[in-house]
């Protein structure tokens, strides 16, 4: 009888010891810090908790992500994440982290923006969809003061640098966290992906500049390269880039066809009278464009034009008299049609 009260004893200790380390590690858990200072993050619809964890890791706001997970799971929060926007600037710890992410959570609305769209086109989309005062976005897209305190250096607007993303913007207008928030996921990709930014000695804004020229030129993402080796190419030996789309920029209905005339106008981003790249951006380009601008294959090509009006495929040509000829087939085309 004393042997069973003695064992009854020893394991009701363990199972004490075994529960006080349980709640000692669900505790320590919860109490781990996690650097979030002044950082904005998204959940998407329907993302996991696996996928967050990762994402705060790859982002440098957790070291460990099975922590997260783990944390999660013991608060049976894993599945009532909610999605959205989210300022964690404030948040300590993995705890306060897990209960933010189930208590808040803005009103939101889906919006993507696709490669190579303007500012203004963005700004139609969202104005749409009454997500912004389309007089107070327009200003602070020219707003020194704004810019510069996004952290992207020294550019007169913000042409180029809002990122082409599927977002969930908060309902209320809120033009300064809807500029902030596509400004940090340009710099996600531009510091997160691999990237090597001293390539061809270009600064950050020259190549986000050609990578929008590129982006514009493109038919397809396959020639995305070999376009870039083009302008390369040209930028090398000191010859002007001359591509459509930086007259396109400049003339005030850019949906129609280019005459013979606009070739001619006085304007820095006009790439047929001034040499080099232009003042900034003509659009705002995708990773794609950005790593192909970085990464153009190696080739001697100083010309390409489209095959025909009906293809996005160009014909890429070393000699001008091999270009004439398939840019009069490409005119051929065109007249048919």
């Amino acid at each position: 009888m004393n042997s069973n009260i003695a064992n009854y004893r020893l394991l009701s200790f363990f199972v004490s010891i075994i529960f006080l380390s349980v709640i000692l590690m669900y505790f320590s858990i919860l109490k781990t810090p996690v650097s979030c200072k002044n950082c904005n993050f998204i959940i998407y619809k329907g993302e996991s908790a696996f996928n967050i964890a990762n994402r705060l890791d790859t982002l440098g706001f957790i070291e460990q992500p099975y922590v997260f997970n783990l944390a999660t799971k013991f608060l049976f929060m894993d599945k009532s994440i909610k999605p959205g926007h989210y300022n964690l600037s404030k948040i300590n710890n993995i705890g306060q982290l897990i209960n933010y992410f189930n208590t808040s959570g803005d009103n939101y609305k889906s919006i993507t923006i696709p490669e190579g769209w303007r500012m203004d086109q963005i700004a139609d989309r969202l104005e749409f969809y009454k997500l912004i005062n389309r007089q107070v976005f327009d200003s602070l897209c020219y707003d020194i003061n704004f810019i510069t305190s996004l952290g992207i250096g020294k550019i007169n607007n913000l042409e180029g640098y809002l990122f082409p993303e599927t977002y969930f913007f908060p309902i209320q207008k809120d033009e300064q966290k809807i500029l902030k928030m596509m400004i940090d996921e340009f710099k996600r990709n531009i510091n997160h992906k691999g990237l090597d930014l001293e390539k061809n000695n270009f600064s950050i804004h020259e190549i986000v500049t050609l990578a929008s020229i590129i982006q514009a030129e493109a038919g397809s993402e396959d020639e995305m390269s070999k376009i870039s080796s083009v302008f390369n190419n040209r930028l090398n030996k000191k010859w002007k880039l001359a591509a459509d789309p930086t007259v396109k920029y400049i003339i005030s209905n850019k949906d129609r066809m280019l005459y013979p005339k606009d070739f001619k106008i006085d304007n820095p981003y006009n790439t047929y009278e001034y040499k080099g790249l232009p003042p900034g951006p003509i659009n705002n380009p995708g990773f794609l464009a950005i790593n192909a601008t970085l990464n153009p294959d190696s080739t001697e090509y100083l010309y390409f034009v489209l095959k025909s009006i009906d293809s996005r495929e160009h014909i890429f040509n070393v000699n001008e008299r091999e270009h004439e000829k398939a840019r009069k087939k490409y005119l051929k085309s065109k007249n048919k049609k």
